[in-house]
């Protein structure tokens, strides 16, 4: 696709980087449960060389679906040739000058020389020209920007929603100043993704950018006076963790999982559950839920559309007093009731709440609690290392890119709101009404993505009785 880049990157995928909390040095490999579908597009995108790319962590199955998915888009296949002259342009900005400059000696058109011909070439095949016949490489510059510019819209499909493409597209533009950011780029050379420009407004040594999604968004959306926040998208539960998982529902005879609706996040219990592979989501007997009738998210009413074959039990707890909630008694004498009467062995709780720690200590079982970091106490966690109860967080799992279940909830309560009143005001507030009950948090380009696709798309029909009936899209 791209001709080979012109220098030598000296960036190393191998060796050690400092971990995230106590800056020692650990070995790399322990990165991949970071994902790299952003990452690899992106280093696509700024036309990265084949060899480089394939070092981007990446499963052999997934690597060629995405490869796949690239290849058959030609703007990306634009976009990945042009940014590629662009970038050795201005690193080769001596030698190109001197030689298609026409009075010199081994005088050759940019379009033939070794660096360039394939390139070109490529962009011929779909039909782009950027050939002027002059020696003036700002103006060669100048033109692969625009041509740039009027492709990078009808690539943002490429990625995620959650992804905000503003950043995307704002590290793809050049500042119409071409001579001070060459000379930048030239300057700072080992500081791009071997050495591919972008638009990089302070560029510093940060080993290889393209080694992670996480890694990567959050020097770009940095770049444009921004935050990367959802790292939940990006970086799932680590391997010692899963396995640990694995491990405690392979030794019990029989695994039921009891889970505390007023004190889990349904979508990250969710994700938690697709993690698991299918002989391990085999072996747990059932899943019961308590929720508070008038406070948990009524998404647990729909994981039994999402658990594959395990038995879901969703059951709404009423509240005595406004101030008491049943739910952590119910949690305890369902689990009580599950190993003394039905034979459990296996107890998966998923609760940041320490009230059930009564059912661990008096009722003969074999506990893994699943909680989330900022709702579980340090005390309790202290309690749990002590009894050598294993616990995970439930926030460490990677929220699927496609997330079913979160789809589906959302499609449910937005049809529930719309059925109730038909005086449903500006659309937007129709959305917020939306995520607020589905209880979700979502970025701003994932909001913009839902009111395209299942806003926009609401149409009102009428039955044979006469019935409104809105319908939803898929």
């Amino acid at each position: 696709m791209c001709a080979p880049n012109t220098i030598t990157d000296l960036q190393d995928l191998k060796g050690f980087i400092p971990d995230e909390n106590t800056g020692e040095l650990i070995d790399k490999s322990t990165f991949r449960n970071y994902s790299t579908d952003v990452a690899f597009t992106i280093g696509y995108l700024l036309g990265v060389r084949e060899e480089y790319l394939e070092k981007i962590p990446q499963e052999e199955s997934k690597y060629n679906k995405l490869r796949d998915k690239l290849d058959g888009n030609e703007n990306a296949k634009a976009i990945r040739v042009l940014n590629n002259i662009r970038s050795n342009l201005m690193l080769l900005f001596k030698k190109v000058s001197n030689t298609i400059r026409v009075t010199s000696a081994d005088f050759k058109p940019l379009y033939m020389m070794d660096e360039f011909k394939d390139d070109f070439k490529a962009l011929r095949r779909m039909n782009i020209e950027i050939a002027t016949g002059r020696s003036d490489i700002n103006e060669y510059l100048e033109i692969i920007n625009n041509e740039i510019s009027k492709r990078i819209n009808n690539i943002k499909n490429l990625f995620p929603d959650w992804v905000e493409f503003k950043h995307i597209r704002y590290m793809f533009q050049m500042p119409s100043n071409i001579k001070p950011e060459s000379e930048k780029f030239q300057s700072h050379q080992d500081s791009y993704p071997f050495k591919r420009y972008f638009y990089w407004e302070n560029p510093r040594p940060e080993g290889n950018i393209l080694y992670s999604d996480e890694k990567i968004l959050t020097i770009i959306y940095e770049n444009n006076g921004d935050f990367f926040r959802d790292i939940s998208k990006v970086k799932d539960a680590s391997d010692n963790v899963k396995q640990n998982i694995s491990d405690f529902i392979s030794r019990g005879e029989r695994t039921q999982i009891f889970i505390d609706g007023e004190n889990v996040d349904p979508y990250r219990f969710a994700a938690a559950m697709d993690s698991l592979k299918d002989h391990e989501i085999d072996k747990i007997d059932k899943i019961t839920v308590y929720y508070d009738n008038t406070y948990s998210n009524r998404a647990w009413t729909m994981l039994k559309h999402f658990t594959y074959d395990v038995e879901v039990e969703a059951i709404g707890v009423d509240r005595i007093k406004e101030d008491k909630s049943l739910v952590d008694h119910k949690l305890v004498a369902g689990v009580s009731k599950a190993v003394y009467k039905d034979g459990i062995d296996s107890v998966i709780i998923a609760s940041s709440d320490s009230d059930f720690w009564s059912v661990i200590e008096d009722v003969d079982a074999d506990y893994l609690v699943m909680v989330e970091k900022d709702k579980c106490g340090h005390d309790f966690r202290d309690v749990l290392k002590e009894n050598n109860v294993f616990y995970c967080y439930l926030d460490t799992f990677m929220t699927p890119e496609d997330n079913s279940f979160f789809k589906l909830v959302f499609r449910k309560e937005l049809e529930n709101i719309l059925n109730a009143s038909f005086a449903l005001g500006d659309a937007h507030n129709l959305l917020d009404d939306v995520i607020l009950s589905c209880r979700a948090e979502l970025s701003d380009a994932e909001k913009e993505s839902m009111y395209n696709k299942y806003i926009k798309g609401l149409t009102l029909t009428v039955n044979k009785e006469g019935i409104f009936e809105i319908k939803i899209p898929e």
